[in-house]
C-alpha cells in the first residue's frame, strides 16, 4: 500500500475494526468523512466493497445518503463499473 500511495494510486487509508474494544464500522467511517468521500466520487473514484453482506448493506446505505446530493446512487455507479462488491 505504501508503494500505491507513493505513485498516486492510493490517496488514503481509513480503517474500521468491529471486533475490538473500541468498535468502529465502515459505514460510520464513510459518514464521518462524507464530504471527502463525495468529492472523491465526483472526481472519478472507484468503490470496492469486500466483506459480509451486512457490512455491504450498511456501506450501500451510507453511500446512498452521501451520493444523493450529486444525483448518484450505488446502483448508478455499479452500472458504470465504479462500484464493485465481493460479499459473502
Amino acid at each position: 500500500m505504501a508503494a500505491w500511495r507513493a505513485d498516486g494510486r492510493l490517496a488514503s487509508v481509513t480503517t474500521a475494526f468491529s471486533r475490538t474494544a473500541k468498535r468502529s464500522y465502515v459505514q460510520d467511517a464513510l459518514r464521518h468523512d462524507s464530504a471527502r468521500i463525495a468529492q472523491l466520487i465526483k472526481d472519478g473514484a472507484q468503490i470496492l466493497v469486500c466483506g459480509g453482506r451486512g457490512m455491504a448493506a450498511g456501506v450501500a446505505e451510507a453511500l446512498s445518503d452521501i451520493l444523493a446530493p450529486q444525483g448518484l446512487t450505488p446502483a448508478i455507479l455499479k452500472a458504470k463499473g465504479r462500484y464493485v462488491e465481493d460479499v459473502y
